[in-house]
């Protein structure tokens, strides 16, 4: 009896496990990602209030050899912008992966890193203070095999 009941279990625990790794989900091809990428940079630079230029596309190959990453970059001339933009992204789906922004604070660079969970698009907020102040946006795919 007692055995039975072990091996039920162990049973159970591998048809959960195998359960898990087979719905584990596979991150978007390139194209997709990128197709998404430039979905939600659309998305901030259409918001008006957001002052946000027009995002500029660049390949990047920074990743190991053999991948590549695709990213946009744009900016806003207000400081004040950039807690519109971490709002908008938080509506987007987005998650606070690194938070050394302090939005209201005038002194330095900080930084704050938003990061979507299905499609592995990364967005970094950058606060410049200075001679010209303003927040820089850099959206980001993960690194993806070279074709």
């Amino acid at each position: 009896m007692r055995a039975r009941r072990h091996i039920l279990s162990a049973v159970l625990f591998c048809v959960v496990a195998m359960t898990a790794c087979s719905t584990s989900s596979q991150p978007p091809t390139l194209e997709a990602a990128t197709r998404r990428l430039n979905t939600d940079a659309g998305s901030l630079v259409s918001a008006t209030e957001l002052h946000l230029s027009g995002m500029e596309q660049v390949e990047d190959r920074s990743c190991v050899p053999g991948q590549v990453r695709r990213f946009l970059r744009g900016e806003s001339d207000l400081a004040a912008d950039s807690s519109g933009l971490l709002a908008r992204l938080e509506a987007m789906g987005y998650d606070m992966v690194v938070d050394d922004l302090d939005l209201r604070d005038d002194d330095g660079q900080d930084v704050a890193v938003l990061r979507h969970p299905e499609t592995r698009l990364t967005f970094e907020l950058t606060v410049l203070s200075g001679d010209r102040p303003g927040v820089q946006v850099v959206g980001k795919t993960t690194c993806y095999a070279a074709d």
